[in-house]
């Protein structure tokens, strides 16, 4: 894998050790896309426990799905943080955990070895839920060769995914930042960035579910931003710093094949009453039978609502965003400023 100038990785063939066997072209979901695929049934849905929901992006689903796994001592693999702020696919087998998985992370997450160590543990016969974007989904199905029983695979629907590097440098460029304001940050600025920052949200609820905030908290203060005035976030959404693919997704409309699909269900006042408080809530499409079982499980509260009404605010399950016209100004400025 060789990062490109705009920090994406990509997959660099050893031409000479090649064999032909066309395993990797066979494996990706852009190379070979499954079928579109309409959900069994779409709801509105809402965790139980406030404090969960609130450390949680929407309405806290990904938490009970997960809880339900572990309980029948399985493990969950999803997105976190690492210890230098990037984003990677780890896994757990604790409820006291979940936390570090919780909350959306607008980066492109480095999925290492999760496909190879999901793949020995259904082998043992254990339960898995994997976590992640719809092209992340699709690749481990399409890895595995075969749906599996006690493989619980849950996406999202996606904006897409912007540079793990421009994220890194943006990390670095607050820390700094961050560092001059107080002495205690000076001092730790001294073993790097990621000594500086302790904490970071890209979905802060403080002031609200639609009015989220950014904050970066660092040792004696913290940057706090609604998403709007937020420079890494007005590219994110203004698709300034999406991997290319993203632009020409293969895996909308359902063809991740996952058994669930989460999102922000936005304006779900339009759709259904009573889960409109700003605290979050989640749009859960189930698009397998097991998919369907596994949420029955959970306590999550519910109601089920009409796909298509709810598909119209969450036009990304369908359609890519465009490539911005700012995109390769933004990535040239990144390549003369940071690299």
């Amino acid at each position: 894998m060789v990062a490109c100038e705009g920090g994406f990785l990509y997959p660099i063939v050893d031409t000479g050790r090649c064999t032909g066997c066309n395993r990797c072209t066979n494996a990706c979901p852009s190379l070979s896309p499954y079928n579109e695929r309409r959900p069994l049934k779409a709801y509105a849905a809402i965790n139980p426990a406030e404090s969960v929901r609130m450390s949680s992006s929407s309405g806290g689903v990904f938490s009970l799905l997960a809880e339900s796994v572990i309980s029948r001592g399985g493990t969950v693999f999803a997105a976190r943080f690492d210890m230098s702020w990037r984003v990677v696919h780890d896994k757990t087998a604790t409820v006291q955990e979940l936390g570090h998985f919780r909350g959306s992370k607008y980066v492109q997450s480095d999925i290492g070895n999760s496909y190879q160590e999901i793949a020995q543990l259904l082998a043992e016969g254990n339960p898995v839920m994997f976590v992640g974007t719809p092209c992340q989904a699709a690749g481990l199905k399409h890895f595995l060769g075969k749906d599996h029983e006690q493989l619980l695979t849950v996406d999202f629907i996606c904006h897409g995914v912007p540079s793990p590097a421009v994220w890194q440098h943006y990390v670095r460029h607050q820390a700094r930042k961050l560092s001059r304001k107080s002495w205690l940050g000076r001092l730790y600025y001294m073993f790097g960035h990621a000594a500086v920052v302790s904490h970071i949200s890209f979905r802060d609820k403080q002031q609200g579910w639609k009015n989220y905030q950014t904050v970066i908290r660092a040792k004696g203060t913290e940057l706090r931003q609604n998403y709007y005035d937020n420079e890494y976030m007005k590219a994110f959404l203004a698709d300034q710093n999406l991997r290319l693919s993203c632009h020409h997704c293969m895996v909308k409309s359902g063809r991740s094949h996952s058994d669930i699909t989460l999102a922000d269900f936005w304006n779900v006042h339009k759709v259904t009453d009573g889960f409109d408080d700003d605290k979050g809530t989640s749009l859960v499409l189930t698009n397998s039978d097991k998919g369907e079982q596994m949420l029955a499980k959970t306590c999550c509260r519910r109601k089920e609502v009409d796909f298509d009404s709810a598909i119209q605010y969450n036009k990304a399950w369908h359609t890519p965003f465009a490539e911005s016209n700012g995109r390769s100004q933004f990535l040239q400025e990144y390549k003369n400023n940071w690299l």
